[in-house]
């Protein structure tokens, strides 16, 4: 698996065809190195180039969305009463543990992802999330009831800087759903992020989890960059 961190594409037509040979010679040298997928970010500010990468075989598999939290930010009212939030205990957190593994490797293995890199990436994004010296710090885990009830969980984060907080993971059990709680999941993660100082949220969604793009999106987020993967062909 190969990535390419950036490409500047101007606005003229040209620029852009110069633009999409670079990502081309881009992808012949991650291929001699013996990569089969490509992997690409694209900022919002680029998003009118999502046609053109999209023509060169590039396809769109999971979105980073991000709001501003504190005071004028907040997109819903206040929860109603009977909700509770408790730490997770750690044989709760290392069931989830072994739930984020096996579903995030699920995913990029369906995204058509080779089975070995679809495992070691789930590692490595449960390293960053649970090891201090990771990339988004410490994470917390907490359940949530709704009177009395467990109705699902909340996994949050923060950047190192203080200025984001990252909601890692929100789950709300099948049989709770429908009923607004996601929402009130997402306030209280809103309201940790601005307690801690934080003064943006953020977080990643595949794009097929359209229950849960709309929820955020609903919620006050909106997409800050795209991730997109192209499968680099041999020829025969």
């Amino acid at each position: 698996m190969g990535r390419i961190h950036s490409f500047q594409v101007e606005d003229d037509d040209h620029e852009r065809r110069l633009a999409l040979g670079a990502v081309r010679a881009a992808e012949q040298v991650l291929f001699g190195a013996g990569c089969d997928h490509v992997l690409l970010t694209l900022p919002a500010f680029r998003f009118d180039d999502l046609p053109m990468l999209s023509r060169a075989g590039y396809k769109e598999f999971a979105h980073d969305l991000g709001k501003r939290v504190g005071p004028g930010n907040r997109a819903d009212p206040e929860p109603g009463e009977g909700y509770a939030a408790v730490r997770t205990s750690q044989a709760g957190r290392e069931s989830w543990e072994r739930g984020f593994l096996r579903g995030y490797a699920v995913l990029l293995r369906e995204l058509g992802l080779p089975g070995g890199y679809a495992e070691s990436s789930a590692r490595r994004a449960l390293t960053s999330l649970a090891g201090p010296g990771g990339t988004a710090g410490s994470y917390q885990l907490q359940d949530f009831f709704h009177q009395g009830e467990r109705i699902g969980h909340l996994c949050l984060g923060g950047s190192a800087d203080g200025r984001t907080g990252f909601v890692h993971d929100v789950e709300v059990e099948k049989k709770h759903r429908g009923r607004g709680h996601g929402r009130v999941l997402l306030r209280a993660a809103e309201e940790h992020a601005a307690s801690a100082g934080n003064t943006g949220m953020a977080l990643t969604v595949f794009k097929e989890n359209t229950r849960a793009n709309d929820l955020y999106r609903a919620a006050g987020f909106s997409p800050t960059s795209v991730h997109l993967m192209r499968q680099l062909l041999r020829v025969p």
